[in-house]
């Protein structure tokens, strides 16, 4: 991320332009003055932003006079500006050594290291700047951002957290301690930079409606994080984590519609992005949508055919559309190209399964399971997971591991319905009509045709 600070640069450096400049050759009183006709032409370019023109006239005064720091240095930032910054680092070396100001050069010269990833020689150039000017908050910013992009957090939050106490309105700092503060795992105080640097009015306006809104999200403010997701995405719409959060976050609300919506307005901003076509597969078959969830996976396939998730979901909806031999082939696609996959696994069995070929499903669920239980492991707090664990083991005949899977499915997720309609269908396979009943009654208010459907199963037991 370019520093949020940089953009002053400019308008400091403008500032130097009017500076006198004085040559000092061996030059003939003509050629002297031929120079100084050449550098008020570029300077007066430079200040209209015709860079090129501006390379080109600081070039010729410095053909005639080559012992020309002025020139040099302005060369220099005329290259940056055009982005041509091996150019522009060399002239700078060359102002430099000929006596231009260091601090000026400096001031400059260490956001193209930063942008090069020389991150050593950007704080070298902070350093000395520092070492000349310390009181200089910009450079102390310089700093911190290379700090964090070095992943030294600690050291970034404490630069940034020294700035603030002398620079208590600038909300681009408190924007900076917040994605420290994240990266160090501080939730709270994420969410109370990141509402100071809003409040401060930063640039990073998206930027912080995101980390508030992950913030929250994390703990657990589930309404107060859509809001920001949906702040975040409004203010920056190509923030592409901000849909990816936002829906999934709708999801573990069981708001399937919403989440929908969410990641195929993220399709039209990234539509060469197989992975939002992916998602909405999920979503669409959590919805009960197959046809829908089937081309959505068809087309994260196209876009994504080296990633095992699209044939994954593929399989799934076919399964759910009654195309067994459709299925099977997608889920063998997906263990090509990820072996081992527990959700893959449990989809394929289950093509065999309804195709009554059982005993082909039987060992399979067994890898499912296997596979599964180790997924969970890997993602404590995903909902899902639980819940394809709790089919793989109901089809595997595990009834208690899945009541124990389901259960944790509905702590990590009430709304989740089709985790209780399967639980109460474990809970009549045991005989134990009583919870089954409770099953019900919680599943009455989140949706209706389902609870009916358990009704029924419920009074013919």
């Amino acid at each position: 991320m370019k520093p949020v600070h940089i953009q002053r640069i400019a308008a400091i450096l403008l500032a130097v332009l009017v500076a006198s400049v004085g040559i000092v050759s061996a030059q003939s009183k003509k050629d002297r003055k031929r120079a100084q006709e050449l550098i008020a032409a570029g300077d007066k370019a430079f200040r209209a932003r015709n860079f090129r023109e501006a390379t080109s006239d600081y070039g010729q005064a410095i053909l005639i006079v080559p012992n020309n720091p002025y020139a040099h240095f302005w060369k220099g930032y005329s290259h940056y500006n055009l982005k041509e910054n091996a150019d522009a680092l060399r002239e700078f070396e060359i102002a430099l050594s000929q006596g231009f100001k260091p601090l000026d050069v400096y001031r400059v010269r260490w956001f193209l290291h930063y942008e090069a990833k020389d991150y050593d020689a950007a704080l070298s150039d902070l350093r000395k700047a520092i070492e000349i000017d310390p009181d200089n908050q910009e450079f102390k910013k310089g700093m911190g951002e290379i700090f964090y992009a070095q992943g030294r957090y600690g050291e970034s939050l404490q630069i940034f957290q020294s700035v603030v106490v002398k620079e208590p309105k600038d909300g681009d700092v408190y924007f900076n301690i917040a994605r420290a503060q994240g990266a160090l795992g501080s939730v709270r105080e994420q969410g109370t930079a990141a509402q100071a640097a809003l409040a401060n009015n930063t640039h990073m306006i998206g930027e912080s409606y995101f980390l508030l809104a992950d913030s929250l999200q994390k703990q657990g403010q589930s309404e107060a994080a859509i809001d920001n997701y949906q702040r975040a995405i409004a203010a920056k719409p190509e923030n592409y984590q901000a849909y990816k959060n936002l829906a999934d976050l709708y999801r573990s609300q069981s708001n399937f519609k919403a989440a929908i919506e969410v990641a195929k307005k993220a399709i039209l901003k990234f539509p060469e992005d197989g992975s939002f076509y992916t998602d909405v597969s999920w979503y669409y078959s959590l919805d009960n949508e197959p046809a829908r969830a089937a081309e959505a996976a068809r087309s994260a396939t196209k876009l994504l055919p080296n990633q095992y998730l699209g044939y994954t979901n593929l399989c799934r909806s076919l399964n759910d559309m009654k195309d067994y031999s459709g299925a099977v082939a997608a889920c063998n696609t997906a263990l090509k190209l990820n072996p081992g996959d527990g959700e893959t696994y449990f989809y394929l069995a289950r093509a065999y399964d309804l195709a009554g070929r059982r005993s082909e499903a039987t060992p399979l669920y067994s890898k499912a399971v296997t596979g599964l239980e180790d997924f969970v492991k890997r993602n404590p707090n995903y909902s899902d997971g639980y819940y394809l664990l709790g089919n793989a083991y109901f089809a595997d005949n595990q009834r208690d591991k899945a009541i124990e899977a389901y259960r944790k499915v509905i702590d990590l997720n009430p709304r989740f319905t089709r985790a209780r309609f399967n639980l109460a269908m474990v809970y009549l396979q045991k005989r134990d009509k009583t919870s089954a009943l409770e099953q019900y009654n919680a599943l009455l208010p989140l949706d209706q045709g389902l609870a009916q459907r358990l009704k029924a199963e419920i009074d013919k037991s």
